[in-house]
Order: structure tokens, then C-alpha cells, then sequence
């Protein structure tokens, strides 16, 4: 096991500090989660830009999970973006199903540029996608492609939020009905009208 020693804030602390800010003093009542989040777009060429989580409320399961709050996350809600990786999907329009799926390639993610917006103030910039290469990455082992985020960002409730990446490289073209996914993940609250566990 790798031991990791951070200074400042846990991902909670900082969840319960920036909503604070806002005036929603409530969140420290809420239940606490882990969330994970995914919007899928059609993946028709490369060296195109992706903004994922735009309009995620007209595209239903298995494409995206934000449902009918799009890329707002409801009252009471509040999420801590700690990890992202990218995801190649096949769809299957007959059965409705995938029927391939694995995480997007590293060649295809190097020197990539991922943007994240929050409210439309731009949270995340610029930011090359080398931590997608093995021996760039953070996280423990020679194989993982989740991109592990230096600072922690958090996802009020209510406001827009909004991941773009631009594939910086140019390929054969894709499979008919093949997807690109994005993924977040980390802490989060969920409204707890009752009690929480």
C-alpha cells in the first residue's frame, strides 16, 4: 500500500468550506457519498473537441447518469471532482447495449488539452493530458489511466458545469457507433431531508 500525505484540507473540509462560501451552510448536514458522473458522445473523428456534460439532460442511460439536472447538480448536492478518465464505447443499436469498453487509449490522450468549468468560470486550464501516459501517472501501477486532479475541485449545487477536451491527435477514423465517455469521480453530499448514515 502507498502511503500519500497532503496538506490542507480533506476533500470534505474543502466540499463543506467552498459551499460556505456560497451560503449554503446546510451541506455539512447532508449525507456524504462518493459520486461518480459520465456523459457519452458520439466519437466520429479525432483531433475534434468533446464538451461533455453540455445538454447531458436530453441524453438518457446508459449514455449519461446526471438525469433530468443535466450538468447541474440538484439542491442539497455538492461534489468534490478528485479523478477523470475517458472511456472508447461500442454500441450495439440492435440489442441497445455496449459491446466493448475500455478506457480510452494513452496514445490517443497524449498532449490532448482538458478544460473544466465550473459556473462558467474556467476551473481547470489547459491541462495536458501526460497524466494519462504510465510513466507520468500518480496513481499506483503501470496500467491506470484515471487522471488523478492535484487540487480538488468542487461542484456546488445549482451551478453548470462543464468538462472540454481536444484530442491533439489525428488517426485513423473510428468504428461506426463508437462513443467517447468521461468520467468523474469523488466525494459528494446528497440531500438527507430524514437523517444521514
Amino acid at each position: 500500500m502507498q502511503e500519500i500525505y497532503k496538506r490542507g484540507l480533506n476533500p470534505q473540509q474543502k466540499l463543506v468550506a467552498v459551499n460556505n462560501k456560497f451560503g449554503n451552510t446546510d451541506i455539512k448536514f447532508q449525507q456524504g457519498t462518493s459520486r461518480t458522473l459520465y456523459d457519452t458522445l458520439p466519437y466520429t473523428t479525432d483531433g475534434q473537441s468533446f464538451r461533455f456534460f453540455e445538454d447531458s439532460a436530453s441524453r438518457t442511460f446508459p449514455f449519461s447518469n446526471t438525469g433530468s439536472d443535466g450538468n447541474k447538480l440538484g439542491v442539497g448536492e455538492t461534489m468534490v471532482v478528485s479523478d477523470i478518465w475517458f472511456q472508447l464505447l461500442t454500441w450495439d443499436p440492435a440489442t441497445l447495449r455496449y459491446t466493448s469498453n475500455f478506457i480510452f487509449s494513452e496514445n490517443a490522450l497524449f498532449g490532448s488539452n482538458l478544460q473544466f468549468e465550473i459556473g462558467n468560470q474556467r476551473v481547470i486550464k489547459n491541462y495536458t493530458l501526460t497524466a494519462g501516459q504510465s510513466a507520468f501517472n500518480k496513481s499506483v501501477g503501470s496500467n491506470n489511466s484515471v487522471i488523478g486532479l492535484d487540487t480538488d475541485i468542487v461542484i456546488p449545487p445549482l451551478l453548470s458545469y462543464l468538462l472540454e477536451l481536444r484530442l491533439s491527435q489525428d488517426s485513423a477514423a473510428p468504428a461506426a457507433n463508437t462513443y467517447l465517455r468521461c468520467t468523474i469521480h469523488g466525494a459528494a453530499g446528497i440531500l438527507a431531508p430524514r437523517t444521514t448514515f
